[in-house]
């Protein structure tokens, strides 16, 4: 799970620097992605993209990691501290959310939120 952890902290830094193409080559192809601007679920490497450059256009974003654990068999649970802020830097939200990963082919191949967000 070394890899995968590495993975993870590639994206986050990718989420944090606000580059969605760069959290796109971290996503598998089929890639799952729950939709907090609109509700459901984003299908695929594509409309995750759009989704994160979307989310980046409207809002500043922040998300650290602060608990890493492993469940078999090849998913990761972060318990991370997210801040959200306007375009202009006011502070709308900081929560702790506890998110898992799953994996596949070395990417990431979805991302469940268990709480928060």
């Amino acid at each position: 799970m070394r890899r995968e952890r590495s993975l993870l902290t590639k994206a986050y830094e990718a989420y944090n620097a606000r580059d969605p193409v760069a959290l796109g080559a971290l996503l598998h192809e089929d890639v799952e992605w729950p939709d907090s601007l609109e509700g459901g679920f984003l299908k695929g490497r594509a409309a995750v993209v759009d989704y994160f450059a979307r989310q980046f256009d409207l809002m500043q974003l922040d998300a650290r990691q602060v608990t890493v654990r492993q469940e078999p068999p090849a998913r990761i649970v972060l318990d991370i501290q997210y801040a959200v802020r306007s375009r202009e830097g006011q502070l709308w939200s900081d929560t702790r959310a506890v998110l898992a990963y799953d994996f596949a082919d070395g990417l990431i191949r979805r991302m469940t939120i268990l709480e928060g967000l």
